[in-house]
C-alpha cells in the first residue's frame, strides 16, 4: 500500500480546520507529491480570489490524479471542467444538516454519489453518513503534533474555552456550561478565557469570560498553552481544538460525548451538568490529572497523520481502481 501511495499525485481540494493541511503535510513529510489548492472565500472572496483559485486549479490538474474534496456541496469543482475522481469527507454541518434541508440536498446527494469514496470526520455523524453512502468510513481528525508548542500552563490557573460561541458547538447548553464554570470557580482567582468568535459570545462575555481576538493560528495555540484546564464543546464531540488541546497534555473536560468514541478517549467524561465541579476538580493538580489522562498518547495513537495516512491511500487506491 505505501509503494502505490507513492505513485498517487493527490490534491486536497479546500480545507476545513485543517484536516487537508495536515494530511498534505504528513505526506510531503513522507516524500509523496501532494497538494493541497484553497478556495476563494479563504482569500477575501474578491473576484480577483476567484481568478486566482481558478489559475490555482488549472497549474494543478495536471499534476492530480485524484481531488480530495473536503465538504460535501463543493465537489463541482472536481466534477466540471477539472475533472478527476475524487474522494469526499464529510465534515460535520453539511451531512448533519444541509444534506437533510430541501435547498441543499440535490448538490450534496450528487457530491456522495458521485464519489470514490466517503469519509465522514466526527463519530456522531456515522448514522446519517451512512444512509446517504452505506460505505461511508469515519476518518477522525489528524492533529499535527510537530505543530502544537509545549503546556505550558500560566502562573494564574486559567480555564480555556476552545471553541466559539454559537449553535453548532453547542448553542444554550454551551453558554449555559460558561455560566456553571463561572459560578463553581466564584471566590478563586482563575482566569476564564473564550474566543471572541461566534454570535452568543457577548452573552459569556456578560458572566465573566475573558474574550481574546481571532488570532493566526500558532498565537492561538500558544494561549491555548497557557492553559491549566480546557472546556470542551457541548455537541458530544472533539473538534480539531480540543484535539489540539489533548494533545499538548491539557486536561480537557469532555461532556455528554457521542458513544463512538472509546472508553479510553483520555478525557475527564462527564455529563454536562457536571461540567463545573469537574473544572473545579480538574484545577487541583492538573499536571498529575495530565500524567493519568495521557492525553497526548491518545491523540498520537489514535489522530496523528501518519497513523490515518495509510488508510487515506486505501481510500484513494479503491477510488482509483473503481475508475479504471
Amino acid at each position: 500500500m505505501e509503494d502505490m501511495g507513492k505513485e498517487l499525485r493527490i490534491t486536497q481540494l479546500f480545507d476545513c480546520a485543517d484536516v487537508g493541511k495536515n494530511f498534505v503535510r504528513q505526506a510531503k513529510r513522507e516524500g509523496l507529491p501532494w497538494n493541497i489548492v484553497q478556495g476563494p472565500w479563504t482569500r477575501g472572496g474578491s473576484r480577483a480570489a476567484y481568478y486566482r483559485f481558478l489559475l490555482d486549479m488549472a497549474v494543478t490538474y495536471p499534476r492530480t490524479e485524484l481531488w480530495h474534496v473536503n465538504m460535501g456541496g463543493r465537489a463541482k469543482w472536481a466534477r466540471g471542467r477539472f475533472a478527476r475522481p475524487y474522494a469526499l469527507t464529510l465534515h460535520g454541518t453539511d451531512i448533519r444538516e444541509n444534506y437533510w434541508q430541501e435547498q441543499h440536498h440535490a448538490a450534496i446527494k450528487s457530491d456522495i454519489d458521485g464519489a470514490g469514496h466517503v469519509w465522514y470526520a466526527t463519530p456522531d455523524n456515522r448514522e446519517k453518513a451512512e444512509q446517504a453512502r452505506p460505505d461511508a468510513e469515519y476518518m477522525p481528525i489528524p492533529v499535527d503534533m510537530e505543530e502544537l508548542p509545549q503546556w505550558a500552563p500560566a502562573d494564574k490557573p486559567r480555564v480555556f474555552f476552545p471553541s466559539r460561541w454559537d449553535a453548532s458547538k453547542g448553542g444554550d447548553a454551551w453558554v449555559q456550561t460558561a455560566s456553571d464554570v463561572v459560578d463553581s470557580l466564584k471566590g478563586m482567582d482563575v482566569d476564564i478565557v473564550g474566543l471572541d468568535w461566534g454570535d452568543r459570545a457577548p452573552e459569556v462575555a456578560a458572566m465573566g469570560v475573558q474574550l481574546l481576538p481571532k488570532m493566526p493560528k500558532a498565537e492561538f495555540l500558544l494561549e491555548m498553552a497557557r492553559a491549566h484546564v480546557t472546556v470542551g464543546q457541548i455537541a458530544g464531540i472533539l473538534a480539531t481544538s480540543e484535539l489540539e488541546a489533548m494533545g499538548m497534555g491539557i486536561p480537557t473536560i469532555f461532556a455528554d460525548q457521542d458513544p463512538g468514541y472509546p472508553a479510553d478517549v483520555a478525557t475527564v467524561s462527564v455529563t454536562r451538568a457536571e461540567v463545573g465541579d469537574a473544572v473545579r476538580e480538574s484545577l487541583e493538580d492538573p499536571v498529575k490529572l495530565s500524567k493519568e489522562l495521557d492525553s497526548t498518547g491518545y491523540v498520537q495513537r489514535t489522530h496523528s497523520p501518519a497513523v490515518l495516512l495509510p488508510r487515506l491511500i486505501a481510500g484513494y487506491n479503491k477510488t482509483l481502481e473503481n475508475v479504471a
